[in-house]
C-alpha cells in the first residue's frame, strides 16, 4: 500500500507548480491534479512527472467554490485500499515536516491516526513584497521570503473515514468514520503571497471578477477584493524569516 496519494486543484497556476509538484514528488506516490480548465501552461507541466494524473473540470469560467467543495469532498475516495493517507491541498498549500513528510505520516500511521494536523500554520511572502520572491524552496538558509501567522487547513487524513465534509474553502470539516483520532506534528504553509504583491493583486481581481452566483451570496472568496496596496500593507507586518521558523 503506498504511504500518500495527494488531490490538488489547479487553475492558471504555471509559476507555482513546479515548485510544488517538485515538493510532493519526493512523497506521494500518485498526485491528481484537477485543473479548472487552464488557460496557461499547467497541464503541460503536470504531465512533465510521471506520477501526475490530470483531470479536468469546467466552471464555465467562473470561480466556483460550491464545485470545488464537491471535489474535495468525494476524489480522494478512490484511494481506499490504496494509500495509508490522502492529501487535499490547493496549488500554494505546503505541509512540511522537519525530517520529511515521510516520517511525519509514518509516526500518524504507527499511532493509528486518521487525521494529521499541524499546530502551526504560516502564509508564505516575497520578502521585497513587490516583486516575486527569487526562492521557493523550503530551506534554512532561504532569506528571499517572510511567513506571517496563518489559520492553516487540515490537509492529510486516511482515506478510510467515510466522509472528510470540507465547508466551502476547506478551512472547516467535519469527518465522519470509525476511527477519528488525530496526530498532530509538522508544519502547514500557504505560499499564496510569494509571487509577490503585483502579480497576487491580477489573481485577486480575476478571481473576484470571476466569482460565481453561489459565492457571492454566500460571501466565500470575499478577501479576493483587496486591492494591491492592501496586499502589501498586508504583506508587510508581523513577518517571520523562514529560516528562523524552520
Amino acid at each position: 500500500m503506498d504511504r500518500l496519494w495527494l488531490y490538488m486543484l489547479c487553475y492558471n497556476e504555471e509559476l507555482m507548480l513546479p515548485f510544488t509538484l517538485d515538493y510532493y514528488s519526493r512523497f506521494a506516490a500518485r498526485i491528481f491534479v484537477w485543473d479548472n480548465m487552464s488557460t496557461d501552461s499547467s497541464v503541460d507541466i503536470c504531465r512533465c512527472y510521471p506520477n501526475v494524473t490530470v483531470e479536468r473540470f469546467n466552471t464555465r469560467g467562473l470561480f466556483n467554490d460550491r464545485i470545488m467543495q464537491r471535489i474535495k469532498n468525494s476524489a480522494w475516495k478512490k484511494a481506499r485500499g490504496k494509500a495509508r493517507y490522502v492529501g487535499v491541498i490547493d496549488t500554494d498549500e505546503i505541509v512540511f515536516h522537519k525530517d520529511g513528510l515521510d516520517s511525519l505520516l509514518d509516526q500518524a500511521y504507527e499511532a493509528n491516526a486518521a487525521i494529521v494536523k499541524q499546530p502551526v500554520a504560516y502564509t508564505v511572502y516575497s520578502a521585497n513584497v513587490t516583486r516575486p520572491a527569487d526562492d521557493f524552496t523550503l530551506s534554512p538558509d532561504n532569506t528571499s521570503i517572510l511567513c506571517g501567522p496563518s489559520g492553516g487547513k487540515v490537509s492529510i487524513f486516511s482515506p478510510e473515514l467515510r466522509e472528510i465534509n470540507y465547508k466551502p474553502g476547506a478551512h472547516r470539516f467535519r469527518p465522519k468514520g470509525r476511527n477519528l483520532s488525530e496526530f498532530v506534528g509538522g508544519l502547514w504553509f500557504h505560499y499564496s503571497h510569494v509571487l509577490g504583491a503585483e502579480v497576487m493583486a491580477k489573481k485577486y481581481e480575476d478571481r473576484w471578477e470571476r466569482l460565481s452566483y453561489q459565492n457571492k451570496r454566500h460571501n466565500w472568496g470575499r478577501h479576493y477584493a483587496l486591492k494591491y496596496d492592501e496586499l502589501v500593507a498586508q504583506m508587510s507586518e508581523g513577518t517571520t524569516r523562514l529560516s528562523d521558523i524552520l
